[in-house]
């Protein structure tokens, strides 16, 4: 096994291609187990690039847009460690990243949520 394959396993991702979710084609139950992974990757992320409340706030789980936004970038972190992605595939996840937390950000903002306060979108 591969330390690729033991960092996926470790967030219970997909070990092969990409997982790539249409969240609209999930039923409840695979919706909430497919956000469940989600929560992993992006509770890893926000650690590891001390992204703050104000880019994804505790309640993003509740936005369908940052929801589709961290799946998105997912998909792309997994796509860019893959054995066969080009050297410069990394380089590639933190420019999308960067453009990422710029419309996280954007979002959260306009939502009005807060590291406290979860705003309902109506």
């Amino acid at each position: 096994m591969s330390r690729r394959d033991d960092l996926l396993r470790s967030f219970d991702l997909a070990t092969e291609d990409p997982f790539i979710i249409c969240w609209r084609d999930l039923d409840a139950t695979a919706a909430a187990d497919e956000l469940e992974r989600l929560k992993t990757w992006t509770d890893w992320l926000a650690d590891r690039y001390n992204i703050d409340h104000k880019q994804i706030p505790p309640c993003w789980s509740h936005h369908g847009a940052l929801v589709e936004e961290l799946s998105a970038l997912r998909t792309l972190w997994e796509a860019s460690y893959l054995e066969d992605a080009a050297p410069s595939s990394p380089l590639a996840f933190h420019r999308e990243l960067d453009l990422a937390l710029r419309r996280l950000r954007e979002w959260t903002s306009r939502l009005g949520c807060s590291r406290t306060e979860h705003r309902p979108e109506a």
